[in-house]
């Protein structure tokens, strides 16, 4: 959630990070959604080039920019590195612990009135389809299943809560300690 805000040596730290997990184990699935959104990455990477003013690139044009070509460069990498990390979170966990992980960090903004309920069974379907992405391999495979009949989701989701436990308050210990030394600093 803080990726939007990081700066260059963030995303390059994250980065790092990230890439040691791709590689330990999520590198097809990570591919295959940076191979999705790629066009994506193209049009921000365009977008921004041509859209944000500063000195020009090539000195007969007015557009694009290097200011824009870098702006686009780090909204990209902001995207690519959220990629990244929902491609490993969707590896490494069940569709049901993602969900119940989301929910329960949604819990506490039930009493304003979120309705917790109907975003469980958006972001249920959502990674449904995610998922089915991460294991069409040709473009045909993806083809047949988008022209397939739906198929029927069962009319009840169960989110099963894992008990409290000690990594979770030194998690909870460490990231607060590191949030308030980031704040700090």
């Amino acid at each position: 959630m803080a990726i939007p805000w990081f700066d260059v040596h963030a995303l390059w730290a994250a980065s790092a990070l990230l890439a040691l997990g791709v590689w330990a184990g999520g590198l097809n699935a990570c591919w295959r959604l940076v191979r999705r959104t790629r066009v994506l990455l193209i049009a921000l990477l365009v977008l921004y080039a041509f859209a944000t003013p500063g000195s020009p690139i090539f000195a007969a044009w007015t557009m694009p920019t290097h200011e824009g070509l870098l702006a686009g460069a780090l909204q990209a990498g902001r995207l690519l590195l959220m990629i990244t990390a929902l491609a490993l979170v969707l590896v490494h966990l069940t569709r049901e612990q993602v969900l119940a992980g989301i929910y329960g960090l949604l819990a506490p903004f039930k009493p304003l009135g979120l309705p917790l309920e109907r975003i469980a069974v958006r972001l249920w379907l959502t990674l449904q389809y995610a998922e089915s992405g991460l294991h069409a391999n040709s473009l045909r495979e993806r083809w047949d299943e988008a022209l397939a009949l739906p198929n029927v989701p069962s009319s009840s989701i169960t989110l099963e809560f894992p008990a409290f436990a000690l990594r979770d308050l030194v998690f909870l210990i460490g990231f607060g300690a590191l949030l308030l030394g980031a704040l700090l600093w």
